[in-house]
């Protein structure tokens, strides 16, 4: 009881500052009514005039960077006129379906525009699905960091361009020896934490207190595909899993590397949405170990475990609502609200919690 006094009197005291959180996603729009204040901004930076006034290397980083294509852009508003109005009723259906909250006329409506499509026109709606659930996702996270830290202020780096990457495997008959595999994994592994790394090293240069990173490598996806390019086309569970903790040992180091580039940084990552244990099958980043890293499953309101959550005694450190959440979203009015259901909502709710303690005791580490 002594305990939860102590934390609700920190939860109503008034901030003695404002914390600084960033968004390591797909980009924030910082121009959508429910954010447009909370924009951590780069005062030494004169905004669009295209000259690193503040001589650290990028040009125009007002609200953040984007690490994908090098710019001080951190969203890309043109692509909102790619959008396909309907995956705003989808998306709203979806939500209500993983909430179970969907009734049968909403379950029919999702049918009728998606399910049951003539293939190629099905193919063609959930490429659009996809395309804005990227897009809008960086958005719909700073969202939730605010509904919970309303005083923070939010940088945004982008680290994710606004199409889903196309990932193509080659299928080979012939086996790898496991050195050259074991290279390969590890230039693998060097070359997508490259960009975590500059991440790292903004997040020093710009002192922020909190990184949300609801994002992942996945690594049994990986791990299953270059066991099949070595000739085995029907692993076992138990070659997965044995494949994706070598994999795993390739990306960790590196993890460990960048966290430490940001010490005073609690970095808040989301545990992934495979419904499945990450203490035997590892996720990246959420499995390295570091002392400024809380990991995040979702729960389905209070009461459960989402279904969708991965899970860990030993690896997922706490659960936070991520089914159905409401928050902002790209929308050509600038103001347009919208639930998504995954780890990646459940982590800023922590997030922005870290961030509201933060700000009522400046001296907390992470």
């Amino acid at each position: 009881m002594k305990n939860l006094i102590i934390i609700l009197a920190l939860l109503i005291a008034v901030p003695s500052f404002a914390a600084k959180v960033a968004v390591i996603d797909s980009g924030t729009d910082f121009e959508h009514e429910h954010l447009k204040n909370s924009a951590l901004v780069n005062e030494k930076e004169i905004d669009n005039n295209r000259v690193d006034d503040d001589d650290n290397g990028k040009v125009d980083d007002v609200h953040g960077w984007s690490v994908a294509d090098g710019r001080g852009q951190v969203f890309t508003g043109e692509h909102l006129e790619f959008v396909n109005p309907m995956v705003y009723p989808l998306f709203s259906v979806i939500a209500k379906i993983q909430n179970e909250t969907a009734t049968e006329e909403e379950i029919k409506y999702f049918d009728d525009k998606f399910r049951n499509l003539p293939s190629d026109e099905r193919l063609k709606m959930a490429t659009d699905l996809n395309f804005f659930g990227q897009y809008a996702h960086g958005t719909h996270v700073s969202g939730t960091v605010k509904f919970q830290s309303p005083e923070s202020k939010i940088m945004a780096i982008k680290v994710f361009p606004d199409t889903a990457p196309d990932f193509n495997f080659v299928k080979k008959k012939e086996k790898k020896d496991s050195k050259i595999k074991g290279a390969l994994y590890g230039l693998l592994a060097s070359f997508a934490n490259g960009m975590f790394k500059q991440s790292s090293e903004y997040l020093a240069e710009r002192k922020i207190d909190v990184a949300n990173m609801s994002l992942g490598v996945p690594l049994e996806m990986l791990a299953t595909q270059f066991l099949k390019i070595g000739g085995n086309e029907n692993p076992t569970a138990e070659q997965i899993q044995k494949e994706t903790q070598f994999l795993f040992s390739k990306y960790e180091k590196h993890g460990k590397e960048w966290m430490a580039v940001s010490t005073k940084t609690l970095f808040v990552i989301a545990s992934g949405n495979d419904g499945k244990n990450n203490d035997v099958l590892p996720v990246f980043p959420a499995n390295v170990e570091a002392v400024n890293k809380i990991t995040v499953g979702a729960s389905h309101g209070f009461e459960r475990l989402a279904k969708f959550s991965n899970y860990g005694h030993k690896t997922v450190d706490i659960i936070a609502p991520g089914v159905a959440e409401m928050s902002s979203v790209p929308h050509l009015s600038g103001d347009k609200m919208l639930a998504m259901s995954g780890t990646s909502m459940a982590a800023p709710y922590v997030a922005g919690v870290a961030a509201s303690l933060k700000e009522v005791n400046k001296s907390l580490t992470p």
